[in-house]
């Protein structure tokens, strides 16, 4: 699915419409501003042409959704990695990323290891 230009709410429809075609039940829930439909989540978007320092604040962010004591997802779109909305956006849930990269590599070893290095 090809990512869409920047613009009002295009982004939220965009992501919407991906997630349903991969059986996901994530919708954008307008009045609120994020993504509903994953029990105990909370996702939402964040644009970095409007926000430059995105990366910096990107703790303030955490801290701001995690008010609800849910767990926090945040995409962060950005069409200049590439034109689908697969390379296009970054997946950001802090203290996630080595359990995440473990369960990737443990569900299939040999897929994962590179030998070479050995």
């Amino acid at each position: 699915m090809r990512s869409p230009k920047e613009g009002d709410e295009r982004w939220e429809r965009t992501l919407s419409r991906y997630f349903a075609a991969n059986g996901i039940p994530l919708t954008f829930y307008y009045q609120v501003r994020r993504f509903v439909g994953v029990a105990g989540h909370t996702f939402a978007r964040l644009n970095p042409k409007k926000d430059v320092n995105v990366w910096a604040r990107m703790p303030d962010y955490v801290a701001k959704y995690e008010q609800d004591k849910k767990q926090v997802v945040l995409f962060v779109t950005n069409r200049q990695y590439g034109q689908s909305v697969d390379s296009s956006f970054v997946v950001m849930r802090m203290e996630t990323f080595v359990p995440m990269l473990k369960a990737l590599i443990d569900s299939d070893k040999e897929r994962w290891t590179d030998a070479s290095n050995h």
